[in-house]
């Protein structure tokens, strides 16, 4: 066994403050190695095995220099320069203000913000594309040019404005060439989204919103015949004697007077058959507001007015409600009255309903399909369904409801639309981007 003392150690012949020793070690597999440590002290038998140890190896003993004269030595590896943690905001001592509450890690060198990055700033252009189209829709004015050829055109300046805007915004250079073709996109797009919202979108939100949307559709068809709470109108001009006599004034009949449904139906059929057709809405309203209040102290509302309505006489019917005519007697037959049978059909709507979708989801993860959002709209179209009754009852026996029904069909009507629109837009736009062809 060698010596294993340090004196073997030699100077270098460079620097005399520093030492090489040659230590043979166990390396980790077994394998036994020689190892060259240069450091400006001598090792002791104690620092060598701490040495060692701290490399990974086992210290075995001390190698005479003169023997490891022309032997290539496995060098210690430099120490790895350890990186200073950030400075956090707690280590912080201010020397005046307030601790800083937070730590933001700086940019790396060089890096650069990109202009136009901002996901809000790229929305601009199919946002501001809707926008006109949206108006028109609105409005509906009398232009003189097909309405789908005056939508485009507004959709493709909103579009070009748009990216105009974002192009300032985002401190780029106005690029008159693709403004130009934002421009173009968007206005494509509109125009295309035209037959696409009429055979495609509003089928499909149709289907989706079931009877809840016809139900909403009628109180908005209906309009003031189901939303007013008077009962009086002015008698009809032509119960006015004839000329040359001069009527300064028609006499007003309030409907809640009559005594009886029978007694009220029999002067609505009077009136009816006397006024024309602007008077005879407004005595539409004041008979569904009379048997509306008279509804409301019946036991079963719905089922009061049902017979009110029937006792009419199909000619009556059509006189006062004309066109909307399909519309009440769609409110009246949805409505909930409560009876065996609808609730037997609710149920079985329910349950059918619950099946296919629930089925649709897993049968398709079952398969590996994809579902296609169907049953998601299945679901939907059900709950919808199971609505309908209760809103139609709602909207029936309440001015308030039927306002608030109304309200949200023509929201809906505007909304929905629009939505589809702009994803289109936002669609088209990301497209181009990307250098996808679009139009």
């Amino acid at each position: 066994m060698a010596d294993e003392s340090p004196p073997q150690a030699q100077p270098q012949a460079h620097e005399q403050n520093f030492y090489r020793q040659y230590l043979q070690s166990t390396a980790p597999d077994g394998s036994m190695t020689i190892r060259e440590i240069v450091s400006p002290n001598l090792l002791d038998h104690d620092a060598a095995v701490a040495a060692e140890k701290q490399a990974g190896y086992t210290f075995q003993n001390f190698v005479d220099p003169a023997r490891m004269t022309g032997v290539q030595t496995t060098a210690a590896p430099p120490a790895q320069a350890q990186p200073e943690p950030p400075l956090l905001p707690s280590a912080v001592v201010p020397t005046s203000g307030t601790v800083p509450a937070g730590y933001v890690q700086p940019p790396a060198a060089g890096a650069t913000a990109q202009p136009g990055s901002s996901p809000w700033l790229n929305l601009l252009p199919p946002a501001m594309a809707t926008v006109g189209p949206l108006a028109l829709s609105i409005a509906q004015p009398e232009l003189g040019i097909p309405l789908w050829l005056a939508s485009g055109t507004l959709a493709g300046l909103g579009g070009g404005t748009g990216e105009a805007i974002r192009e300032k915004a985002a401190g780029e250079e106005l690029s008159p060439g693709r403004i130009a073709g934002v421009g173009a996109t968007s206005a494509a797009t509109d125009i295309a989204m035209g037959p696409v919202q009429k055979y495609v979108v509003n089928p499909a939100a149709r289907f989706v919103m079931g009877k809840l949307g016809r139900v909403l559709g009628a109180a908005e068809d209906l309009g003031p015949v189901l939303t007013s709470e008077g009962t009086t109108i002015t008698a009809p001009a032509a119960s006015a004697p004839p000329p040359p006599l001069r009527v300064t004034e028609l006499h007003p009949i309030d409907l809640a007077a009559a005594q009886s449904k029978e007694q009220l139906n029999t002067g609505i059929q009077e009136l009816a058959a006397r006024a024309t057709a602007e008077e005879r809405p407004a005595i539409a309203a004041a008979w569904v507001a009379t048997v509306r209040q008279r509804a409301a102290e019946a036991g079963d509302p719905i089922t009061y007015m049902r017979a009110a309505y029937d006792g009419l006489g199909e000619a009556t019917q059509t006189a006062l409600f004309g066109p909307g005519k399909a519309a009440f007697e769609r409110m009246l037959n949805t409505a909930w009255s409560g009876a065996a049978g609808e609730l037997t059909g609710l149920a079985e709507r329910g349950t059918a309903g619950g099946i296919i979708s629930t089925g649709g989801h897993y049968g398709a993860q079952y398969l590996g399909i994809p579902a296609l959002g169907v049953p998601t709209a299945t679901g939907i179209r059900t709950a919808a369904d199971l609505t309908a009754p209760f809103a139609a009852r709602g909207m029936l026996v309440s001015p308030h409801a039927a306002r608030f029904g109304a309200g949200l069909s023509r929201v809906g009507g505007v909304a929905g639309p629009a939505a589809a629109n702009l994803a289109a837009q936002s669609v088209a736009e990301r497209a181009r981007q990307l250098g996808v062809p679009t139009f």
